[in-house]
């Protein structure tokens, strides 16, 4: 199956669900949509599976179940006004830990979401534009956490002399982009380690660093912001990505509206760009207690001394 067909099969399969069944209209009538970007994203996966389409409908389920999950859970924020886990131990002894979850709908649902959420996938174009070109022809790039992989994967084809690397404390996530980063990036290695972005050392400085979707998975995202900030060399930049009021479920810190994520990052660097895009369509991004997807690019605020 080729891309184009492939792409045209996997809508099929979605639209017949009643938690994805607007997708498919949603992301054609989207002039941001781009179609081949999306064939490539689904055709990744399906190569991830060795081209086996019982493999490829596992994956296409499991992204299903990643949908269905979040309107259950967004229902779940609007009646109890918090995220479903308020306790990062248990959330990463019950998620993170957990084969079972990972290795299903977890990860193979958060790949399809770049090609399949109209959001993400204006996520992943505001990246690859803005983040990842005009760069100098060497430097060291890092994601944290590594997730999928598809990120550090999209980085590292584009900059190719540079050191890129990825760390994720799930052994399941460590494994998956272990694999699938060859696929995206096949002339170019991501070196991926199983560590938590609170043990790299603080002399490791990048040039580049990627973090989504972190922040929000912590009691308190101060001290993730403060050791990014610590990794980060001078003249660094940051690709980060959160969420606000937007349940999914490693979510823990819960933003309200943009304007309290703005002030949380603003206190540790100065944003440089910014992408704020609301994910129901009846509503606005500066709409309080509504769904909204974040992503920005963040840079050492003028007046802060450097990290050693």
């Amino acid at each position: 199956m080729d891309k184009k067909e492939l792409l045209e099969y996997t809508f099929q399969k979605i639209g017949s669900h009643i938690a994805t069944r607007a997708v498919p209209a949603r992301l054609n009538n989207d002039p941001e949509f781009d179609p081949e970007k999306a064939a490539q994203i689904c055709h990744w996966l399906y190569r991830l599976g060795g081209c086996d389409q019982a493999l490829y409908d596992k994956a296409v389920n499991d992204f299903i179940d990643y949908s269905l999950e979040f309107l259950k859970l967004q229902a779940e924020l609007e009646s109890a006004q918090r995220y479903h886990f308020s306790s990062y131990k248990k959330l990463q002894e019950e998620i993170y830990e957990n084969p079972e979850v990972m290795e299903n709908r977890y990860l193979n649902g958060l790949y399809l979401t770049q090609a399949l959420w109209i959001n993400h996938h204006k996520m992943l174009a505001f990246f690859i534009k803005k983040f990842c070109s005009g760069l100098d022809v060497q430097g060291k790039a890092v994601e944290v956490p590594v997730g999928t992989g598809i990120y550090a994967a999209e980085f590292a084809a584009r900059n190719k002399d540079w050191l890129v690397e990825g760390y994720d404390l799930s052994p399941s996530a460590v494994d998956y982009s272990k694999k699938m980063i060859p696929i995206i990036s096949p002339d170019k290695e991501v070196a991926v380690f199983e560590k938590n972005v609170f043990d790299l050392p603080d002399d490791k400085k990048y040039d580049r660093i990627i973090c989504g979707e972190l922040m929000e998975n912590f009691e308190d995202p101060h001290p993730l912001l403060e050791k990014l900030g610590k990794l980060l060399n001078e003249e660094g930049k940051i690709f980060l990505t959160s969420s606000v009021w937007a349940a999914a479920i490693d979510h823990i810190y819960l933003f309200t509206k943009v304007q309290e994520l703005r002030d949380v990052l603003s206190s540790h660097f100065k944003i440089e760009e910014e992408l704020a895009l609301n994910v129901f369509q009846n509503k606005k991004p500066e709409d309080e207690k509504t769904p909204i997807n974040y992503a920005c690019i963040l840079s050492r605020r003028s007046e802060e001394p450097s990290q050693d």
